[in-house]
């Protein structure tokens, strides 16, 4: 025992004078252990500060010594280096008996290695067991000793070590195990920690209770030993159960809505130190919405996009209906055709070009160069107005109205309103109806759509609001990407026409009894059903269909029905509010449906219509309707989502009309 006692000191004596020789050539540039390349997590917060999810390769928080419960400290150096104060890295006791253990063993068991050597070699060399990795280890751990503090070095320590779970630093593993911070652990709670980094996978009490408990006993002895704590401390920590928060998945919710801003910060900051550069990012989803938006689509397969339609705001995000299923992200990947969910960006250009909500169209047959398109009941409605036109989504007023306006100045303002998925050959009249090259996808169709609810102005898309460093500098801050595409008036008749869609036409599910406005769209075959709604606060793009494009079974109208029990919920504490009337705006003007004349008790179908001050009929329906007429218009066809079978069909390119 004499000789390896005489052993250690002549290679402690060696490694010192080395150290004391090339000190300033190996010296780590850094001024505190803070510096050092501890892998953190990136924590993510929703819009209201609450932790929501962390993105990383090692799950590490960083946190301060001063945040941390002396009780853990006590026993790790108790149990792991009891004389760490006292050695300047290397600990010539320990070391010995180390060498003593393994020449009795016959192999090497025991390192006899202080904190700072594990420290050392935990963050500048590798795992292997060779002596020359443990002279290096000696050499950095020195130079660690001369250069930093005790508290300082514990800190690092305790941020750096591996507790089992995938959990990589104390403050971590106080979460996994215990769901509190590490500076509100129990001694009890503290020992069963300190015991984990000698056998992460045999002691975690997810693993073994027993195994935890002899171990969380042994490392509370080794506390009584160092006189940390009292006899009656150890008696009252030995009998605490262990109470665990229990082994968590990554959560389904808000997963794909995490996906997307995980990729947007690789693009901005790379995926090294999004992994591993504990930043904090500050989102804008809200978890009520979110939450609210996770139970729409139940068993079927589609996508929800929520919105605040005033700063772009990303208050939910839903790419599926079953993350562990499919991590395809379907409001930004899927590429469907919109069906009458379109029909909007047409009635959109007429109004800009001057035409009135009370403009009368003839819902009658028509033949455009072979091109014949079908209401969706096959029947049809002669005059009618524009707001009818849009409220019933008759397909032949679309159309027409399309080939009025020019379907071009239509593929133009869907451009402006962000639709990028727009081709050449979408210049045909059958986009008046949806019937796209490509599609759309409902990220795209939900931005267009806040210049509806906004006053004419595109708010782009927000879903990280600031981002925080390691050291909680702000590295960015979100400002709002707005863009005006249409006037405030237009945006507002075109708002009131879609709220007649909700109130008396094919999204009548919708109606939750607030203003809300919006447009149902269903596709040939049932293949995609889509519902584009809004309130004055919230944006909400629903759609519902099958990967393999096989028919999904529901319209618009029901997609309608899901939209509106989803924001029944989400709003239930939010107050009604009105939609923002811009001054010039007349409201609530009654209208004949059949003639846009103001209406008398005469009419069989009176609409409550908007118009530009100036704009408004003058002129009022004085006809007088026989009981024939009378009952013979109260026969109209019901009030259903339509169907397109017609699109599947090769379309010639049409002239323009």
């Amino acid at each position: 025992m004499r000789q390896l006692c005489i052993i250690s000191i002549i290679i402690i004596i060696i490694v010192s004078l080395f150290v004391n020789s090339s000190y300033a050539f190996f010296m780590p540039q850094i001024d505190s252990l803070d510096n050092l390349q501890l892998v953190a997590a990136t924590q993510v917060f929703d819009v209201n500060g609450q932790l929501i999810s962390k993105l990383f390769e090692e799950n590490r928080i960083v946190v301060s010594i001063n945040n941390i419960s002396p009780y853990i400290q006590q026993a790790i150096i108790a149990n792991e280096d009891s004389r760490f104060y006292n050695h300047f890295g290397i600990d010539p006791i320990g070391i010995t008996r180390a060498m003593w253990v393994n020449l009795r063993s016959g192999s090497l068991v025991e390192g006899g290695s202080t904190l700072t050597q594990q420290l050392a070699k935990n963050m500048f060399l590798t795992q292997e067991r060779t002596f020359t990795r443990k002279v290096k280890e000696l050499f950095w751990a020195i130079i660690i000793e001369r250069k930093f503090s005790k508290q300082e070095i514990l800190q690092a320590y305790l941020n750096q070590v591996y507790f089992g779970e995938g959990a990589y630093g104390v403050e971590a593993s106080s979460q996994v195990y215990f769901g509190k911070h590490a500076n509100d652990l129990t001694l009890a709670e503290s020992a069963l920690l300190a015991g984990l980094p000698r056998g992460p996978n045999i002691y975690s009490p997810y693993v073994d209770a027993k195994a935890a408990t002899e171990r969380r006993a042994t490392v509370l002895a080794g506390m009584l030993k160092e006189g940390y704590i009292t006899q009656k401390q150890f008696e009252l920590a030995q009998k605490e159960p262990i109470v665990l928060v229990g082994k968590k998945k990554r959560p389904i919710q808000a997963s794909y809505f995490i996906d997307y801003v995980a990729n947007e910060l690789v693009g901005r900051y790379g995926a090294n130190r999004v992994y591993k550069g504990g930043l904090k990012v500050y989102t804008t989803m809200d978890s009520k919405v979110q939450q609210g938006a996770e139970a729409v689509l139940g068993q079927y397969q589609g996508a929800v996009l929520a919105l605040d339609p005033h700063t772009g705001y990303i208050k939910a995000m839903v790419g599926g209906r079953n993350y562990e299923e499919s991590q395809l992200n379907r409001t930004t990947v899927e590429v469907r055709q919109p069906g009458s969910a379109f029909k909007p960006f047409v009635y959109a250009t007429a109004i800009s070009q001057g035409l009135t909500a009370n403009a009368i169209i003839i819902d009658q047959p028509i033949n455009i160069a072979g091109y014949a398109p079908q209401n969706y009941d096959k029947k049809f409605r002669g005059s009618i107005t524009l707001k009818k036109a849009l409220r019933l989504s008759v397909n032949v007023a679309a159309v027409k109205l399309g080939q009025q306006v020019g379907i071009d100045k239509v593929i133009d303002l869907a451009k402006n309103m962000g639709i990028t998925t727009l081709v050449p050959q979408d210049d045909n009249l059958a986009s008046a109806l949806g019937g796209l090259t490509q599609g759309v996808n409902l990220f795209e169709m939900a931005t267009a759509y806040t210049a509806f609810a906004n006053g004419g102005v595109v708010s782009q898309p927000i879903a990280i609001l600031k981002v925080l460093d390691e050291n909680n500098q702000v590295l960015e801050e979100a400002h709002l990407k707005q863009q005006s595409v249409l006037s405030r008036e237009v945006a507002y008749i075109v708002t009131n026409m879609m709220q007649g869609v909700i109130e008396s036409g094919t999204g009548t599910p919708a109606n939750i009894g607030r203003m809300a406005a919006g447009k149902t769209g269903t596709t040939d075959g049932y293949e995609t059903a889509w519902f584009m709604g809004y309130t004055p606060e919230l944006l909400v793009g629903i759609y519902v269909g099958n990967d393999n494009r096989t028919p999904v079974g529901i319209s618009g109208t029901e997609v309608a029905g899901l939209w509106g029990k989803m924001m029944s919920k989400v709003l239930i504490e939010t107050n009604p509010t009105n939609f923002t009337i811009p001054p010039n705006i007349v409201t609530n003007v009654p209208i004949c449906t059949d003639s846009g004349k103001l209406a008398t008790p005469a009419c069989l179908e009176i609409e409550y219509s908007a118009f530009v001050k100036g704009t408004e009929p003058t002129v009022v329906d004085n006809r007088a309707r026989s009981k024939k007429q009378q009952n013979e218009e109260a026969e109209q066809p019901s009030k259903k989502e339509e169907k397109l079978p017609w699109w599947k069909l090769p379309l010639p390119r049409l002239p323009r009309f």
